[in-house]
């Protein structure tokens, strides 16, 4: 599948969503054909992530930016409209199993859309900028319901830490749409 990482700041994606809205189909088509052709290029066999650089000007232009041989922390939104978990899968290829044996469909046609947003702990400074923060979360009370899915280790009196990521949560919303993104 595809989703679009756009708004980022700092190099670190802050939205993301799947499939990716407004990608013309031929593009979508042409970043997937590129996608699994450099895998087999690279005779990679298991799961991974390939980033291309689309031009907003020319949609039908796009670059290849990276290959990651693991799951992304925006792999939730990939799951979420795909219906497979990604861990477990990537867990089973690692242990030697085949796409074949597990019988995963070759290309699962996305469901809905799925968006994600990091929830970081983090001082907003008087020019705009962020910093990582700290402190003891006095309340915590995350979202939940249909379609809503929320990673997080926080918890009322959980102490902060500022000196590492300042990633509290991740919300995902997914709602079923048929044909998005067909």
């Amino acid at each position: 599948g595809d989703r679009d990482c756009s708004v980022q700041r700092h190099q670190q994606k802050i939205i993301e969503i799947a499939p990716a809205p407004g990608l013309l189909s031929e593009t979508r088509a042409a970043l997937a054909d590129a996608a699994i052709r450099l895998g087999q290029a690279s005779h990679y066999t298991n799961i991974g992530t390939f980033e291309f650089l689309v031009d907003n000007k020319q949609p039908e232009r796009f670059m290849f930016m990276e290959a990651n041989p693991r799951l992304q922390v925006e792999h939730t939104i990939t799951e979420m409209v795909a219906g497979v978990d990604l861990v477990a899968l990537q867990l089973r290829l690692a242990s030697g199993e085949t796409l074949e044996a597990i019988d995963l469909p070759e290309s699962p046609r996305p469901s809905g859309m799925a968006v994600q947003v990091r929830i970081n702990m983090e001082t907003m400074l008087p020019d705009g900028s962020a910093l990582p923060g700290g402190g003891v979360i006095e309340r915590f009370n995350p979202p939940s319901g249909p379609g809503i899915r929320v990673d997080t280790f926080g918890y009322p009196g959980y102490s902060t830490n500022p000196r590492f990521d300042s990633l509290l949560a991740k919300v995902i919303v997914h709602h079923r749409q048929p044909d998005f993104g067909a």
